[in-house]
């Protein structure tokens, strides 16, 4: 995959003007000159011998092309790719002005196309409204769309344990970040240690997870699967691409690092804020995870994370489930030859990891696809995951707008959150 190390880039398989598909437009998807300024069609050289045809037959007669434009076509690839990719990004209105179309003008630039001699850009034709099609339709009976179910839990999820946590302001004030993440993979039943079956037929949250595990894997093959799909969203939304003119890119980066983990003693734990150690429980050790560039061996973070809470989002009829996960991070103050010097650093539950990384970011969310491999015993282990993160400062900024009644847009940041869950799971399953 051609993705430049340690920068972003755009990992295009092939350059958008090597594909393989026609460069004309289809006209009979643009109106006439004719039909625009009300005039009468003009008459090409072939169809002089009939100048006597009068001017509306003249304006049936378009001319078809057996395939759709570049850029139509790569948009047809991609069946599940959604229409309104990011939801912050989307302008809500009434219902009393669904079906009615806004006045849009195409632009007046030439594109590089009409330079060599064809037809300039398609401008899409806005799909007819509901109450085009359906007459006399609102959503509801109130003229608003209820809301979705699934996303509300999750938001309501959310701002308990993010927005409304009691601890707020000793953990912005200290620099401590909220980890937002939803990993995809399975989830186990204790009793059975089976795949969940509750005998439903449609996604579902799941309230109570004390006898669920979570195990966040998937196969090599749904791996490259992943990688080719979101690849392919990166050539469509690029800015060169004239279908992607209008899209918020999605920006890849490709990583390589190394995780070394240390215990730290319970004289070194005294220098973890309150609001780190009440969450960091007394079963585990606590651990330092320190993240080396593979390249030149530079450290990149020093971290102590402790889980706040975990949601389990169940999907049935797909191959895999979801585990939203809120953390909080703790950026270590001590150096690393401080850690290196700690006894049992290297002890058998605390192997390296290390990570092959592409990270594809769409505005507030990020999508990382994973290959880690670790060391244990001898024995090299090789797992694939995926993970969606939400930007944790702009949910909190939105969610307290939404709490003081101001101006704000928590809902549906949630739902992309939520739809790029959905989006990304059903995509493993074809």
């Amino acid at each position: 995959m051609a993705i430049d190390t340690e920068r972003a880039a755009t990992p295009a398989k092939r350059k958008l003007e090597d594909r393989d598909s026609p460069r004309q437009e289809p006209e009979e998807k643009r109106m006439k000159p004719s039909e625009v300024n009300g005039g009468v069609a003009v008459k090409r050289e072939s169809e002089s011998a009939s100048s006597s045809v009068p001017a509306a037959a003249a304006v049936k007669k378009r001319r078809r092309y057996s395939q759709p434009p570049i850029w139509a076509q790569d948009a047809r690839k991609m069946n599940s790719m959604p229409t309104n990719a990011n939801f912050v990004l989307q302008k809500r209105v009434h219902s009393h002005l669904n079906g009615k179309k806004e006045n849009a003008r195409p632009s007046r630039h030439a594109s590089p196309e009409t330079n060599r001699g064809n037809p300039p850009p398609h401008v899409p034709v806005a799909e007819p409204g509901p109450q085009e099609i359906l007459g006399a339709w609102e959503p509801s009976l109130t003229g608003l769309k209820p809301f979705e179910d699934v996303s509300r839990q999750v938001a309501d999820f959310l701002f308990l344990n993010v927005i409304n946590t009691p601890d707020m302001r000793e953990i912005s004030s200290r620099g401590i970040q909220f980890e937002i993440e939803a990993k995809l993979g399975t989830l186990i039943d204790r009793d059975t240690n089976q795949r969940v079956d509750r005998g439903i037929a449609s996604e579902c949250v799941l309230m109570d997870n004390s006898r669920v595990a979570f195990k966040s894997s998937m196969t090599e093959g749904s791996h490259k699967k992943m990688n080719d799909y979101l690849n392919e969203l990166v050539k469509i939304t690029h800015p060169l691409n004239p279908a992607g003119s209008q899209r918020v890119p999605i920006v890849a980066l490709h990583r390589r690092e190394r995780d070394r983990f240390f215990e730290i003693p319970p004289d070194l734990q005294a220098r973890i804020p309150g609001c780190v150690r009440s969450r960091l429980g007394s079963r585990r050790a606590v651990r330092v995870r320190v993240t080396y560039n593979q390249k030149d061996n530079k450290v990149i973070a020093k971290i102590i994370k402790a889980r706040v809470s975990d949601l389990d989002i169940h999907f049935p009829t797909l191959p895999m489930d979801c585990r939203i996960s809120i953390n909080l991070e703790m950026n270590w103050d001590g150096s690393v030859e401080e850690l290196e010097q700690l006894p049992n650093r290297d002890r058998g539950e605390n192997p390296e990891r290390n990570k092959d990384r592409l990270s594809y970011t769409h505005g507030p969310y990020q999508v990382d696809l994973t290959q880690v491999i670790q060391d244990r015993h001898g024995v090299k282990e090789k797992e694939h995951e995926l993970e969606i993160e939400l930007d944790s400062k702009l949910l909190i900024d939105q969610g307290s707008k939404a709490a003081s009644s101001r101006p704000h847009r928590y809902q549906e940041l949630v739902e992309g959150f939520v739809d790029n869950i959905r989006l990304l799971t059903r995509n493993v399953a074809h």
